[in-house]
C-alpha cells in the first residue's frame, strides 16, 4: 500500500512540473497579455532610452520618444507589428497571489516603454516596459502591480529602440 502511495505522489508531483513548465513556456500574443485585442487600441506613447559610456568615459542617457500617435499612421501601424512579432512566455513571479510592486533588470543598457490606450478611462490603458534581458513588465489600467513576461524575440528591443531613434524626437530629459 504505501509503495503504491510513493508511485502517485511521484505520479503527481511529476504532472504538476510538467503543467507548470507547459504553463511558463507556452507563448502568448500581445493580445492575451494586455487582455485586449489590438484592433481596440486607439493610441499610443512609446519612449526608448539607452545608457552606457560613452569612448572618453563620460556616462551618457539618450531618450527618444514617439508621442500621441493614432491608429492610423504609419509609426503606430510599426511599433504594434514590432509588438506583435514577438511570443510573450509567463514569468512564475504571476503565479504569487499578491502583487508584484518592483521589478529588476540585469545590467539593463536600453529599455522601452510603450502606453498603450484603447478607451478614455485609466482601466483601458497599459504601460509595457521592455528590457534588454528579454523581460516584459506590463501594468494593465488600474491595477496595483505588475505581471511579467519574457519576450520569445529577444530582438523586439533592438527593434523598438532602433524604429524610435529613427522616427522619433530625442529629449533632453
Amino acid at each position: 500500500m504505501r509503495k503504491h502511495m510513493k508511485k502517485i505522489l511521484i505520479a503527481l508531483l511529476a504532472l504538476i512540473v510538467l503543467c507548470a513548465g507547459v504553463w511558463r513556456l507556452r507563448p502568448h500574443s500581445l493580445a492575451d497579455i494586455i487582455s485586449v485585442d489590438e484592433s481596440a487600441i486607439i493610441s499610443l506613447a512609446c519612449t526608448a532610452n539607452i545608457s552606457g559610456v560613452s569612448k572618453d568615459g563620460t556616462p551618457f542617457i539618450d531618450n527618444y520618444e514617439l508621442q500621441a500617435l493614432t491608429g492610423g499612421s504609419k509609426d503606430f501601424i510599426a511599433i504594434i507589428d514590432i509588438l506583435n512579432q514577438s511570443g510573450y512566455q509567463q514569468n512564475f513571479q504571476n503565479l504569487f497571489p499578491w502583487a508584484i510592486t518592483s521589478v529588476s533588470s540585469n545590467g539593463s543598457s536600453m529599455n522601452a516603454n510603450i502606453f498603450l490606450v484603447w478607451g478614455s478611462t485609466e482601466k483601458e490603458t497599459c504601460f509595457l516596459t521592455v528590457y534588454d534581458d528579454g523581460k516584459v513588465v506590463v501594468s494593465l489600467g488600474e491595477n496595483n502591480g505588475f505581471l511579467v513576461y519574457h519576450a520569445t524575440d529577444r530582438s523586439m528591443l533592438d527593434q523598438l529602440v532602433n524604429y524610435v531613434q529613427e522616427h522619433g524626437t530625442k529629449t533632453d530629459k
